[in-house]
């Protein structure tokens, strides 16, 4: 009998999981019905049982709740019903992070941080603080979204502008915004780089040829996400172009150099922050390095310095023949910058090898030898897909350079087609590019061989043309 009464009791268990599984999906088939036809007073009811009885089932309850009772706040009539449906949109969000807390938490909790401040339910310096808080504690910040980067940014300004946070607190979010920014336009850029590249790679087989549907939609999506960055990215840099120059931001760093001096943490971060707006050849910027060894040395006596530079070797890390390249670049040494790019390349990985080898390729164009500077450009290219500069420089050194390109007047004229092909490349790959690719390449498309000229040299349109100078090239005729 006891045997009988527990395989009972197990069944009725089970049955009733099955019944309380088949709930929780018609809740969110009944509020998937209601958004779609926008009935959001009427899914408010379904969205508060299904959080009572299903809370951590579906992550849809959260697509779907977030929308409700964000238009539900929206469309209130009274300040009363505002408050009431916005303080349940930041419930529904801790209750998110809380089941779902592996789904992108630090995006969530930057979104829940906008919406109370959007909705009053936080004055801006406290969303100030909060913003602070999670921009300094999160391993993950560079996933928050583009809203959350330029309400942080935009409310450390009004703060700035309200003298309840000083300039230097100000250009500390700047930075931090900044670099949140230029990391998610690498992620993206990498993402749509590499199926720009498949599908160029295979339209030189047959140009009919295409992505998958499910690849053409990561491209948009790549696409898409990354604009909005860059976009957040140039509006952050227009408000504070003047006061964010080189000699601007030097005295935050010399001002708080002495007593910070003896923190590791606050040297490599300061060296980050003024690498990261290229000032390497600011003195604060050696002094910081100096002060950087001492400190290193007496934290680990045992050790080589050349061990904490040599590891993570990036355009931030103190030390680092990166940087020891960047500044001799400025100063006009490009000899020696390609020395120590050359050995930070063997140093690096994953896209940074593609900010170096551009470097290089940069270095070389300045010393005269583009060949060399075409062959690290297209290094550059494949180290980083989504980066549009290499194939500038390259469009640029055959679109100056063409009477460099062949003896006959064709051959000569027919490298602009080749600077056409590397703008229109830089375009296609990078959406930074676009604006001045669209007007380089038109400019190189007129200056290139007319159809008369083709036809008295024997070609035809479409046929391939083969360029010698430079490392080599292939083109059609137009």
């Amino acid at each position: 009998m006891r045997k009988l009464f527990i395989l009972g009791l197990a069944m009725f268990f089970l049955g009733y999981q099955s019944i309380q599984a088949q709930n929780c999906d018609t809740y969110e088939i009944k509020l998937n019905k209601q958004v779609q036809t926008k009935n959001y007073k009427e899914a408010y009811p379904i969205l508060k049982e299904a959080l009572q009885n299903c809370a951590s089932e579906k992550v849809n309850y959260y697509n779907f709740g977030e929308i409700i009772l964000d238009e539900l706040a929206k469309d209130a009539t009274n300040e009363a019903d505002k408050k009431k449906y916005a303080q349940d949109l930041i419930d529904l969000l801790d209750k998110r992070i809380q089941y779902f807390a592996e789904d992108k938490k630090a995006f969530w909790e930057g979104e829940r941080i906008s919406y109370m401040l959007n909705y009053n339910l936080i004055d801006k310096q406290q969303a100030y603080d909060a913003f602070t808080k999670l921009f300094n504690s999160s391993e993950d910040t560079q996933k928050v979204s583009a809203n959350t980067v330029l309400l942080y940014y935009t409310t450390a300004l009004e703060l700035l502008n309200e003298d309840k946070i000083d300039f230097n607190q100000a250009l500390d979010v700047y930075f931090k915004t900044k670099k949140v920014a230029e990391d998610n336009i690498e992620l993206r850029s990498i993402e749509y780089g590499k199926l720009a590249e498949k599908l160029d790679s295979i339209q030189k087989i047959n140009p009919q040829n295409q992505l998958t549907a499910a690849e053409q939609q990561i491209m948009e999506n790549a696409q898409s996400a990354k604009n909005v960055f860059v976009d957040v990215n140039q509006s952050m840099e227009a408000i504070l172009k003047e006061y964010t120059t080189c000699d601007n931001i030097a005295p935050m760093f010399i001002n708080n150099f002495e007593v910070n001096k003896d923190s590791i943490e606050w040297l490599k971060e300061s060296y980050a922050s003024l690498a990261s707006n290229d000032c390497y050849d600011l003195p604060i910027m050696q002094t910081i390095e100096d002060q950087y060894k001492i400190v290193w040395k007496k934290q680990n006596p045992q050790e080589d310095i050349s061990v904490a530079s040599s590891s993570n070797n990036t355009s931030s890390t103190i030390g680092s023949d990166y940087a020891d390249g960047a500044r001799k670049f400025k100063a006009g040494n490009y000899s020696g910058a390609i020395a120590s790019f050359q050995k930070a390349i063997d140093q690096v990985s994953g896209t940074t090898k593609g900010d170096v080898a551009y470097y290089i390729a940069l270095s070389y164009q300045k010393t005269g030898s583009l060949s060399n500077a075409v062959s690290w450009a297209k290094r550059a290219a494949n180290y980083k897909p989504g980066f549009g500069a290499p194939y500038q420089l390259i469009a640029g050194i055959f679109g100056s350079n063409a009477n460099s390109c062949g003896s006959s007047q064709f051959e000569k004229l027919s490298a602009y087609w080749v600077a056409a092909d590397y703008a229109n490349k830089a375009c296609a790959v990078d959406s930074r590019s676009c604006s001045w690719a669209r007007k380089a390449a038109n400019s190189y498309e007129a200056t290139a061989p007319n159809q008369e000229m083709a036809f008295q040299n024997g070609k035809k349109k479409g046929e391939s043309v083969s360029i010698s100078c430079f490392g080599g090239a292939t083109t059609r005729v137009r």
